[in-house]
């Protein structure tokens, strides 16, 4: 008899847990269902506009304005790609300080020479490794090149809008505005941009 109570007590026991089971079952269906129903809504839109990374992904080169550098430095006026439009443009991307920049700069000099009443030639600077618009000049100065250069100090326009990953990295644009070629294998594009050059302007 001093047993019964005990075995009572777990019976009692066993009760309240059923009934601790029964609230809590539709507790955990209904948190599971708020979790498939979060997992399967849209993800909301951005708030902010997405930036093409490469040009050839459009067939409209994106526009830029820059601001001018010459063999002095800037010269406090700016250019936008745009304002070339009716025109082809040769369009280079490049650092100062990029041996295969260097090395193909008289290569370009003769495409100016070759092509330069026909095609605007235009190269734009970037930043990168601390390279400045100063830098920019000394390299016009040292390699005497005679076409427009621009300087993108933001690195911008060469890497977010152009996907640029490598220099010397080259377009070509047509008089619509559109992109015709582009070469990525530095001062071995020489070759091909003469060929492309020559099939666009005649």
């Amino acid at each position: 008899m001093a047993n019964r109570p005990e075995k009572e007590k777990r019976k009692n026991d066993r009760v309240r847990l059923s009934k601790a089971e029964k609230i809590a079952i539709p507790i955990i269906l209904i948190v599971a269902v708020w979790v498939v129903y979060s997992v399967v809504q849209p993800s909301p839109p951005a708030t902010q506009p997405t930036v093409s990374s490469t040009a050839p992904s459009t067939s409209v080169a994106p526009d830029f304005t820059l601001p001018v550098v010459a063999a002095n430095g800037l010269t406090g006026q700016s250019i936008s790609l745009s304002s070339f439009r009716g025109k082809v443009v040769f369009l280079e991307f490049m650092e100062p300080w990029c041996p295969h920049c260097q090395n193909i700069a008289p290569t370009l000099e003769q495409l100016h020479n070759k092509y330069g009443d026909k095609v605007v030639f235009l190269s734009v600077a970037g930043p990168w490794q601390g390279a400045s618009a100063s830098d920019a000049a000394a390299f016009i100065t040292k390699y005497g090149t005679s076409w427009t250069y621009v300087y993108d100090s933001s690195g911008t326009v060469m890497s977010n809008m152009y996907g640029v990953t490598s220099t010397p990295t080259f377009f070509i644009i047509g008089k619509d505005g559109s992109v015709l070629t582009s070469c990525t294998l530095g001062e071995s594009c020489g070759p091909q941009l003469d060929t492309d050059l020559a099939q666009y302007t005649g």
